[in-house]
């Protein structure tokens, strides 16, 4: 690794041009925000850059209404397990692709869109981000930046370089990132139940090793026709190791009183895309993209279980492997026509392949086979979309309406069991008013029916089963070939106040019916607990958010965010009914200080945890989250930059709980170590 980054970091040297006097050329802010008649915030290149963050999820949390969790993803407004749509230039994200595998240098822009969108797609029920990956070219540019995070005494080097160019009828820009991340956790796990008190101790060491390239390339025609080929590639490894040891303060010892394990992971994602757009007469514009994208791994899990009164360990061998691939395409026609009017029409599709394999082995401390157990199963989501959407303009008015018709059909194959085949057509329609009011600010009201497709490896009804201590709050999973997406109907309304230069008050509503709502349902097979998804009745979901930022003095300014989100299950009772644990609070506050060459920044994040029940034995419990990450850069000239910042100062220690309470009840608390991380981080621009 260490050789790689003296060798990238040279090639990048040799590179570099003779000093040139740097032009700096800003884009206007919030000129998106403002112009969209759809309620739209935009995350841009320079503001990612501001921050020195080292992966977009870590950028996406100072948004409004925005929180991410290891367990659920990225959540807007407090909702995970997929009703968020994330988008990657306007295509749908492949499966298990994860914002932390992106880096903000490759990214141009963060388009994050709180309502439906007849053009990018309305299985969205809480909002769609799209991810535009780098494009524009303003000037020939070399740029190198070497980071280094601390956590817990491990070390996590990063090297990424940029080089653009441009030339008559041509452009490219390449965007290179190499990192090693190390995140060391201790846990506490206890678990009680009448009877019984155990309390395990763990510790996980996740290292991993990625290389991400982002090259593109821009040319035109001489008839005018332009093309563009935008390629992401990453490779990646993942090694964690984990050993846990138990403690029985009542009852008897659970499965394994001593665990060791460990998962390695390698694999590699590519995905291309071409692009030709051609300018006809009065203005009108064809596009056309076609794409693939291959995302294979390969993965290895080695487990040894001790229990307490065994001579010797039951140790487990698993193989897997999964290989992905597809292709999309799609094409729009844009004509405007008069009278303030704009109309947008056309189609996209998308076909994925997915093959898993799961191989697992159980040997008995003698050596001798307990059993082996072998699944394979491929599976094929194809999608076909089409749209229309007229904008028009008129006086302080701007109105879109649209209508999106979306088919999707989903095939699996189980060695073990019946195919699995299932088809969903959703007709969604869109409306938009926006009334621009005086100094520049807007009043927006959207109306929409967006949708939440299953997930294919939901449907497939094949077991996967708990290593140690199967219990209520730790179950086996199992998938529900009988899924049905989920269907919402939703209202928005919003208001943008431009006050000053930089100074932006907001406040917007939102509320959305959602039927055929997707629970966990828990119940006994034997001896084992089973936990499987299901369609289970309807839920009212609303909330608002609150926006600020202003400048407080020449050299000081201010930032801040809250957002309110609360929702109810039909079919669950209350208290404390929410759908997908939806986070109920969260915000941001932020100050900045720039004076000369030196800026400085303070930014406090919260978010409220507390029970949210899934059904009416089951209650989980999320960890309240207080942050503070205080942050120093200093222009060491034009071209050379340096960051030093600390991450959770407060380093809080944070805990979840799972309670069962049945016919007997059980509850599993696990308690994670807080730490504070150290980031380092220059800078230097060769151009």
């Amino acid at each position: 690794m260490k050789s790689t980054i003296v060798m990238l970091a040279a090639a990048l040297a040799a590179q570099a041009a003779p000093a040139q006097p740097v032009v700096e050329i800003k884009a206007v802010r919030l000129d998106q925000r403002k112009e969209d008649t759809a309620s739209t915030l935009v995350l841009t290149r320079e503001e990612l850059a501001a921050h020195g963050d080292r992966t977009v999820a870590d950028a996406l949390r100072r948004l409004p209404g925005i929180t991410i969790s290891d367990s659920a993803g990225i959540r807007m407004r407090g909702l995970g397990k997929g009703y968020t749509q994330i988008l990657l230039n306007g295509q749908p994200a492949p499966n298990g692709f994860a914002l932390d595998s992106l880096a903000p240098e490759v990214i141009e822009r963060v388009e994050v869109m709180r309502t439906a969108s007849a053009v990018l797609g309305t299985q969205g029920i809480a909002g769609t981000i799209n991810i535009v990956l780098r494009k524009s070219v303003n000037r020939d540019t070399r740029e190198m930046q070497l980071g280094m995070d601390g956590l817990h005494g491990a070390w996590s080097p990063r090297l990424s370089a940029q080089s653009t160019g441009k030339a008559e009828g041509w452009s490219h820009n390449v965007s290179a990132v190499l990192s090693r991340s190390s995140t060391p956790a201790d846990r506490t796990i206890t678990d009680s139940a009448p009877g019984m008190l155990r309390t395990i101790r763990s510790h996980e060491d996740n290292a991993g090793e990625s290389l991400n390239l982002s090259p593109r390339l821009n040319w035109t025609t001489a008839a005018g026709d332009s093309f563009a080929l935008q390629t992401i590639a990453t490779v990646n490894r993942r090694d964690i190791r984990y050993h846990a040891q138990e403690e029985v303060q009542l009852g008897q010892s659970g499965d394994f009183a001593g665990v060791r394990s460990r998962f390695r992971m390698r694999g590699y994602f590519l995905r291309s895309e071409l692009t030709w757009q051609r300018t006809l007469a009065g203005g009108a514009q064809w596009e056309l993209k076609l794409g693939g994208n291959q995302a294979p791994r390969g993965t290895d899990f080695d487990f040894a279980g001790l229990p307490l009164a065994a001579p010797g360990p039951t140790l487990r061998h698993v193989d897997g492997d999964i290989r992905e691939h597809g292709f999309n395409y799609g094409g729009k026609y844009s004509h405007p026509l008069g009278n303030g009017h704009a109309l947008v029409a056309g189609w996209d599709g998308s076909a994925i392949q997915r093959m898993q394999t799961r191989i697992e082995h159980e040997y008995h401390h003698t050596g001798a086979l307990n059993f082996l157990r072998d699944d394979r199963y491929d599976g094929r989501i194809e999608r076909l979309a089409a749209f229309a959407q007229d904008e028009w303009k008129r006086d302080a008015d701007a109105w879109s309406a649209g209508l999106r018709w979306e088919t999707m059909r989903t095939e699996a194959h189980d060695r073990h069991t019946a195919p699995v085949q299932q088809r969903s057509t959703v007709v969604s329609p869109v409306l938009e008013w926006m009334r621009t009011l005086p100094g520049d600010s807007q009043l927006r009201l959207g109306a929409s029916r967006s949708y939440k497709a299953p997930n294919m490896l939901d449907l497939i009804p094949r077991r996967f089963t708990a290593d140690n201590n199967n219990s209520p709050t730790n179950p086996d999973t199992q998938g529900n070939p009988s899924l049905r997406p989920e269907l919402a109907w939703g209202l928005d309304a919003g208001i943008d106040y431009y006050f000053g230069k930089d100074s932006l008050l907001s406040a917007s509503i939102y509320a959305r019916r959602i039927d055929n709502v997707i629970l966990s349902t828990l119940y006994r097979d034997g001896e084992r607990w089973i936990s499987m998804p299901a369609n289970q009745g309807s839920a009212r979901v609303h909330g608002f958010t609150l926006e600020w930022r202003m400048p407080l003095a020449a050299s000081l300014s201010m930032r801040a965010n809250l957002t309110f989100n609360s929702s109810r299950l039909d079919s669950v009772p209350g208290p404390d009914n929410r759908l997908a644990a939806q986070t109920p609070l969260s915000g941001v506050a932020a100050l900045s200080y720039k004076r000369s060459a030196l800026t400085l920044d303070a930014e406090f994040s919260y978010e409220a945890g507390g029970p949210s029940r899934e059904s009416a034995t089951f209650t989980s419990s999320a960890p309240y989250q207080r942050k503070l990450d205080l942050r120093a850069t200093w222009k060491l000239s034009p071209r050379q930059e340096f960051r030093l910042a600390l991450s959770d100062v407060l380093h809080p220690d944070r805990a979840s709980t799972d309670r069962y309470e049945g016919l007997a009840w059980r509850q599993t608390i696990i308690g994670t170590r807080g730490g504070t991380s150290l980031r380092l981080n220059f800078k230097q621009n060769f151009n």
